[in-house]
């Protein structure tokens, strides 16, 4: 089956205006307790960095009704980081987009001897 470019078009056009059957609002989401954690990664390292042991945040997250024990919480915190220092090493492999330049050539008309 082949498909227009004017069908295309229409495609894009009716899903540009489709809206979901079940809106989920960001506020009432469910997650996980890894995604969870993966989310409050930043705000859990600085905690550890200002003195909080690893037990002392599981507390606090359990507090708040986050359910987690201290090994999983480090194991969880460990890959956010290798997650994010992927992210940022993949940014920087990345290569600059190189700007092709256009080589020109003279091309006289007189023969060499003439000049």
């Amino acid at each position: 089956m082949s498909i227009t470019a004017s069908q295309l078009k229409e495609i894009r056009q009716e899903f540009a205006h489709l809206k979901p059957a079940v809106v989920t609002l960001d506020g009432s989401r469910g997650m996980t307790v890894k995604q969870a954690i993966f989310a409050l990664a930043p705000t859990l390292e600085r905690m550890k960095k200002c003195g909080f042991d690893t037990q002392e945040i599981v507390e606090k997250l359990h507090e708040k009704g986050i359910a987690v024990k201290a090994q999983t919480l480090t194991k969880y915190l460990t890959e956010a980081r290798r997650q994010r220092e992927g992210q940022k090493a993949r940014k920087k492999d990345t290569p600059r987009p190189t700007r092709k330049r256009a080589m020109s050539f003279i091309v006289l008309d007189a023969p060499d001897d003439a000049l």
